[in-house]
């Protein structure tokens, strides 16, 4: 339980320190993805997503090592997992350039997350 817990608080703290620059910085955040800071709706939308995106998912962490239910994690792990899907195929079929440096990330969270969950689940170590 304790590698559980270590992974669960471990990515909580990362994704809400993500989220939190979103929050107060915003045009930080975006520039660290290496997104153009959008303007109008597009911003409002950007903003919006990715605040949720990050935070949603810090906070299915904590859920998990409060509760001490996979569920919450693993589907952390999902959103991640699907993102890096989305990541791959925006360049297949949409001629999107790569990120290779957020589908590094998306691959780790998710391994993280599915890491945790998995020890969650098997209630050992």
């Amino acid at each position: 339980m304790k590698i559980a817990n270590s992974l669960s608080l471990l990515l909580g703290l990362v994704l809400g320190m993500i989220s939190l620059q979103w929050i107060l910085s915003p045009q930080i955040a975006a520039e660290t993805l290496n997104m153009i800071y959008l303007e109008g709706l597009g911003r409002n939308t950007q903003i919006r997503d990715f605040t949720a995106f990050f935070l949603g998912t810090s906070s299915m962490c904590f859920i998990s090592l409060i509760t001490k239910q996979y569920q919450w994690i693993f589907s952390a792990g999902i959103i991640f997992m699907i993102a890096g899907v989305f990541n791959i195929l925006s360049s297949i079929n949409y001629d999107a350039d790569i990120a290779i440096s957020s589908l590094i990330a998306e691959i780790l969270f998710t391994v993280i997350a599915w890491t945790s969950a998995f020890f969650y689940k098997s209630n050992t170590l």
